[in-house]
């Protein structure tokens, strides 16, 4: 209802407030909710037949929606979109059983650091006055931050 900015000035700012809706109950429940049920019902789609064809149709709902709030209503970014409600758990069933060469250590250490890094880089002076290629850019600077981080962490034990 933000990005439509169809009500008054009062109200258009308190619905595109951070704090209203990116919190515990709008963004993180629902998905926890559902990583629980998955757990709790032992859910595995690696057995369907056409499990890849799910998760493709819905990682395309999420660029389709993307695209239509982008086109349609609000040339705003919308991040929170309501089919990433079912995209992101039929990713995660489907990515759960690849085998990858690693310790989960490192992979927990690494998504810790792009999790502490990424809004410093984002909030940066000169990440600001990029125009083109913004994110092929903030992925250059962001993946070799995160590595950096994660091998002080060998050295410095507790970093992360």
């Amino acid at each position: 209802m933000g990005n439509l900015h169809y009500l008054s000035a009062e109200s258009d700012s308190l619905l595109n407030d951070y704090l209203l809706y990116r919190n515990f109950l709008f963004v993180c429940f629902p998905f926890l909710t559902t990583g629980f049920l998955i757990h709790k019902h032992k859910i595995d789609i690696s057995t369907y037949k056409y499990s890849s064809l799910l998760v493709v149709l819905s990682v395309l709902s999420v660029v389709a929606e993307a695209f239509f709030n982008y086109k349609y209503i609000s040339s705003e970014s919308t991040d929170i979109l309501f089919s990433l409600i079912f995209a992101s758990p039929l990713l995660f069933l489907y990515s759960q059983k690849i085998y990858i060469k690693s310790t989960s250590k490192i992979l927990a250490s690494f998504s810790t650091a792009i999790y502490v890094v990424h809004p410093l880089i984002m909030k940066s002076d000169f990440y600001k006055d990029i125009k083109s290629f913004k994110i092929l850019i903030f992925l250059l600077i962001l993946i070799p931050v995160s590595l950096g981080l994660v091998y002080l962490n060998k050295k410095l034990k507790y970093l992360l």
